[in-house]
């Protein structure tokens, strides 16, 4: 396998996956606050979620209808993969032949990894629908922890 992307493209990669973290984190936000109140209900076990509604007020309020929230969470999944391949894609300090076989390996390793995930989540929750980019997202993730492995625990480098 040859790299195309030169080594400072690694951090562009990484700074790209963090703002992707940010607007995924921006795009649910809404989800975010109906889980804690929620859970906060539960702990609460007294207060009905109508009554927290009331003591806080227009605190409750959705910041965004789900059309307005659709171009955060797509902006980030974009930006998760095109940081991943970035990254992933990128030559290290020193490129060799040992380098390629380990990404080779990580890749093949990554993509079974991917199908049983993938397997799993449809088995266990049908309810789950997974998209194609969500896919692609999970098994560059894969392959970034299995590569990161495959280079610093098992091999012994860097």
């Amino acid at each position: 396998m040859k790299t195309y992307f030169p080594y400072y493209f690694k951090r562009i990669g990484i700074l790209f996956v963090f703002v992707a973290f940010i607007l995924s984190f921006i795009g649910n936000i809404d989800d975010f606050r109906r889980g804690f109140y929620e859970g906060w209900n539960d702990a609460r076990k007294g207060i009905e979620y109508e009554e927290v509604q009331e003591t806080q007020g227009d605190f409750l309020k959705p910041y965004f209808t789900k059309e307005e929230a659709k171009p955060w969470i797509t902006g980030s999944l974009v930006l998760s993969i095109l940081g991943f391949t970035l990254y992933l894609f990128s030559k290290e300090k020193i490129e060799d032949e040992f380098y390629q076989q380990i990404r080779s390996k990580s890749l093949i390793q990554a993509l079974f990894v991917t199908w049983i995930f993938t397997g799993l989540v449809y088995w266990l929750g049908p309810e789950y629908d997974l998209d194609g980019f969500y896919i692609l997202q999970l098994h560059l993730l894969f392959f970034t922890l299995v590569y990161a492995y495959n280079r610093k625990w098992k091999f012994g480098t860097e």
